[in-house]
């Protein structure tokens, strides 16, 4: 965090971050881009890592599918279109419209997702699984792209298709913090259910729980975490992919633990993501979700060899 509030595009010093936040002189042009610029987009990249990562464990858990993440079924391809839509709508939305847009699209995927895998067909299968999530995300991001074409959005929709976190301001943050957090104490809480259902229907069963709708509410979680995150950052994939096989490593397989882990080290994860996007090129920055993908492709086929398919 203090790396991130350090490095950029403008040189700042060390002795610069203590009075940025503790004693701000607005008279200061380093402070003021401390403050002002650089710590919400280093507390917007915290948040979106930590709901990314929630979210993929929150579906991993509940499809029994080692593959499951929000950008990889599709639902921040849908949020994207729901952005899209508010963009072609709006070319310049308030963030509480592109927070709604988000929200709608990525509940438009969660539903396809959810009666989807309710099927047995289809459910017990977790490659179906995934590969109805890659043709749910090409169709959705593929009709995101006719929109910015059509109606001429190329620049202004382009940072959340590629995904980053320069834009992000404290008015985002004040929106969707609130949100995102329900989302993440609402994953703490459910996390015990989580373990259960991943043992097995019949196990949640024959301990007097209800499948069903434990993954009703979860699917609710990760429309709140999935959502929130990318009307901030973008739709960004591979974060919910790559966290929870990390953590499981050190924490072993049950929820109570991988998803608190999840949600702290997905946070440190985009936060190294984020300042790495400002070292690979400078003095121009690459998008974050680029840098992401490049970790997370490696990563999708390492798992395939493996087995985890």
């Amino acid at each position: 965090m203090i790396i991130s509030l350090r490095f950029g595009a403008v040189t700042t010093k060390w002795t610069d971050i203590y009075p940025a936040l503790f004693n701000f002189d607005g008279q200061q042009q380093n402070q003021q881009l401390i403050r002002m610029l650089r710590l919400p987009r280093m507390l917007g990249a915290a948040i979106v890592g930590a709901s990314f990562a929630a979210s993929g464990a929150l579906m991993q858990g509940i499809t029994s599918n080692p593959l499951a993440d929000s950008g990889l079924l599709g639902i921040n391809s849908g949020a994207g279109l729901g952005l899209a839509i508010i963009f072609m709508l709006n070319p310049i939305p308030s963030p509480m419209y592109a927070i709604i847009g988000s929200f709608l699209g990525a509940l438009v995927a969660i539903l396809i997702i959810y009666f989807a895998s309710s099927r047995p067909s289809i459910g017990m299968s977790p490659i179906r699984i995934v590969l109805l999530g890659a043709a749910i995300s090409a169709f959705f991001t593929s009709l995101s792209q006719s929109i910015s074409l059509v109606f001429n959005l190329n620049q202004d929709i382009t940072f959340w298709l590629v995904g980053g976190t320069g834009n992000i301001t404290w008015d985002q943050i004040k929106i969707i913090s609130p949100i995102i957090i329900i989302g993440l104490v609402g994953t703490i809480l459910i996390s015990p259910q989580i373990t259960l259902l991943s043992m097995g229907d019949e196990a949640a069963i024959a301990l007097g729980r209800q499948p069903q709708r434990i993954r009703k509410w979860t699917m609710f979680l990760v429309l709140l975490l999935a959502g929130g995150a990318v009307s901030l950052a973008g739709t960004i994939a591979f974060v919910g992919l790559i966290v929870p096989h990390i953590v499981r490593y050190f924490v072993g397989y049950d929820y109570r633990t991988v998803l608190p882990a999840s949600i702290l080290f997905g946070a440190l994860f985009f936060i190294v993501a984020d300042c790495g996007a400002r070292f690979v090129a400078p003095p121009t920055e690459t998008p974050v979700g680029v840098i992401i993908t490049i970790i997370g492709v490696p990563f999708l086929l390492l798992q395939i060899r493996k087995g985890s398919l």
